[in-house]
């Protein structure tokens, strides 16, 4: 620690002794705040927190104090202090932050990234108000499940495009080597799939939301303007800003930010600098990919997006100045900023409505189509290489998760040597996730339910999400006003009493401890077992025959419990609302990658002339995403038959592409 950092911290804990010792034995309500570890006199628990893999302490916390625990910054005597609040269950996450949404649906407004480095406009960082529910609902009209659908051609090419890139990749880097997160000297071909992964997620995303199509197939190396902009951003994001938590010392003491320029060069004013140049490269993504897609709309070259459809149906987004005689609330973006995009826009404006409406709906459509670009990215990326991960351990026990997930697939892709001459050899495609089955509605009729076609390929998505838990803790939610809430009994407090949460906690849902949950998920949470996700035949039977309103009920109930969508993409109002795309495009690029490709551990020759099994120690050392650290794969065509179906369908994205 520098000396003007430890004199900023002196000065904190000075004030924050004062503020102590005025507070005496001040008791702050009359029921108890939730257990924790205790802090200590002033700084509070600050030594219980870590930068790396909280989730895994919090876990901790959880088994000794309950699900509900509480770590303060600070110690909580003082009015300064904030509580962090730790819920590790299904039972507290479903009460609080989807019952009582209205409560535990705002943001905290952090100085660092919000403020200095321009992301307080990204849904993620919005606080609950006007602007969060306008960039939600243009979300929804683009990413319901209806919408998807439309989407379904452009996913498949680029899961086409990413697989023949991958055997390309493999074949043509076989002659140089890289150092892996495990010291060993790789060829590249088997690390070759990581900046496809990226690519693949960035092109996907692109072309969803701005129509953007990169001009290069994926068996060609790429530098594109906009999938470099967008890699450069997400990575300050992800691995910069969000560093350590994503708390600065800034957002502790905010006055450091209007520290005068004569001090930026200091350690401890650093930050200035630094979220002055982050700022502009985010600004720059936010504004070039929009401004791009007006350009081809004027000119008629636009291809549909989410962007351009939603810019062409503004008459249903942007409100009137006026409804029923009243005047509406004014706009809570300042209005030298609106009247400055107004007059900027090359979009010509509805003259039937005040140029500042139109330009806030411009404002929340840029920024809502920068925020899903920044949240889908990380999130496919990470869940591809826990699936490889996944697959490799598998095949290391003998590989029966691919030959059950292959005995579904190949009844409808023909890719078994087996396999009816009949069935035409292809890829799987989304059109064959679901069929459409008639099932009793209890009241003497039916109703049409689409049921999984791949009920074992269903559990391999559910377990990938669930052992490799993506995000673990997601996003702080912030309490907007004091709340008593009495938790369900549990192992380690099987008598809870009320308990006190004080307006302006942060709460964290805890996803590793819930994903990782013995109670819920038995002994074995550590391996990877798809099978734990398929019906039993009761329940089938409750699910897709007979109606049972009453065991229906229960069964549904205990499977949100222990489904990773109920957790993974967030929770109750601030739930990822892009969450339908995501999942369509994994679960085609799981299916396809299962069918098609075999995974298996390097293999690298060694100085004896023979040929050497690979096993490297992963670590995650992402503070956000749980991205593993880079590791080798050896990727190849299951067979010729599946090679020339991979080539094929190659060939139409690259055609396309042209």
């Amino acid at each position: 620690m520098d000396a003007l950092t430890f004199f900023a911290l002196i000065i904190g804990l000075a004030y924050s002794f004062y503020l102590y010792s005025r507070s005496g034995k001040q008791v702050l309500h009359s029921v108890r705040i939730p257990p924790g570890p205790k802090p200590l006199p002033l700084i509070g628990n600050i030594f219980d927190l870590t930068a790396k893999e909280l989730w895994v302490k919090a876990t901790s916390f959880a088994q000794t104090y309950g699900p509900v625990v509480q770590l303060s910054i600070l110690h909580p005597s003082l009015p300064i202090s904030q509580p962090l609040i730790f819920l590790s269950s299904p039972e507290v996450c479903f009460d609080l932050l989807d019952k009582k949404g209205g409560m535990y649906s705002d943001k905290p407004k952090l100085v660092m990234a919000g403020e200095l480095c321009g992301c307080d406009n990204m849904v993620a960082f919005t606080g609950y108000g006007a602007q969060s529910r306008r960039q939600r609902k243009l979300i929804g009209m683009a990413f319901s499940k209806e919408r998807i659908p439309a989407y379904q051609g452009l996913i498949e090419r680029e899961t086409a495009g990413f697989l023949t890139g991958l055997l390309s990749a493999h074949s043509s880097a076989a002659s140089s080597t890289v150092s892996s997160s495990s010291q060993n000297t790789l060829p590249s071909r088997f690390l070759a799939y990581i900046p496809l992964i990226r690519r693949y997620a960035g092109q996907l995303t692109l072309s969803v939301i701005y129509g953007y199509t990169v001009p290069t197939s994926y068996t060609r190396n790429v530098h594109d303007r906009f999938l470099d902009m967008a890699e450069d951003c997400v990575d300050i994001l992800s691995n910069r800003i969000a560093s350590g938590g994503g708390i600065w010392l800034v957002d502790i003491f905010p006055w450091l930010k209007k520290a005068p320029k004569s001090l930026e060069s200091l350690p401890l004013f650093s930050f200035i600098p630094k979220s002055r140049a982050w700022k502009a490269k985010m600004v720059e993504f936010v504004e070039r990919p929009f401004e791009w897609v007006k350009a081809e709309m004027q000119k008629g070259t636009h291809k549909p997006s989410f962007c351009s459809t939603l810019l062409e149906n503004s008459d249903a987004v942007v409100p009137s100045t006026v409804t029923n005689g009243h005047t509406k609330r004014s706009s809570d973006i300042s209005p030298d900023l609106l009247s400055s995009w107004a007059s900027a826009s090359a979009v010509a404006k509805p003259v039937s409505r005040k140029a500042k409406e139109y330009a806030q709906f411009e404002f929340d459509l840029k920024w809502t189509a920068n925020s899903m670009y920044s949240a889908s990215g990380d999130t496919t990326v990470t869940t591809v290489m826990h699936y490889l991960l996944a697959i490799l351990q598998d095949a290391d026990k003998g590989g029966e998760v691919v030959r059950q997930a292959r005995k579904e697939l190949d009844l409808v892709t023909g890719l078994a040597d087996g396999s009816p001459s009949t069935i035409k050899p292809r890829l799987p495609g989304l059109s064959d996730r679901y069929i459409d089955v008639d099932i009793p509605d209890g009241k003497g009729g039916t109703r049409k339910v689409k049921k999984p076609r791949f009920p074992y390929v269903e559990a391999v998505m559910s377990e990938v999400w669930r052992w490799g838990v993506v995000v673990p803790l997601n996003l702080p939610h912030r309490l907007t006003q004091d709340d008593v809430y009495t938790p369900p009994s549990s192992s380690a407090n099987p008598n809870p009493s009320p308990m006190f949460l004080r307006k302006g906690s942060l709460i964290f849902g805890n996803i590793w401890s819930i994903l990782r949950s013995k109670e819920l998920f038995g002994d074995d949470v550590d391996d990877f077992r798809p099978e734990r996700y398929l019906l039993s035949p009761h329940e089938e039977e409750v699910l897709y025959g007979t109606y049972d309103e009453d065991e229906y009920e229960v069964i549904r109930r205990e499977r949100r419990k222990r489904d990773p969508r109920s957790y993974v993409f967030g929770f109750g109002r601030r739930q990822c609302p892009g969450q339908n795309l995501v999942e369509s495009s994994v679960w085609l690029l799981t299916a396809t990658l299962l069918s098609a490709v075999d995974v298996r551990r390097p293999c690298v020759e060694g100085d004896d002339g023979k040929e050497n099994l690979v096993r490297e120690k992963v670590d995650f050392n992402n503070s956000v995403f749980r991205t593993p650290d880079p590791f080798g794969v050896d990727i190849r065509p299951r067979s010729e038959k599946a090679l020339e179906v991979i080539m094929l369908a190659g060939e139409g994205e690259e055609a396309e592409s042209l």
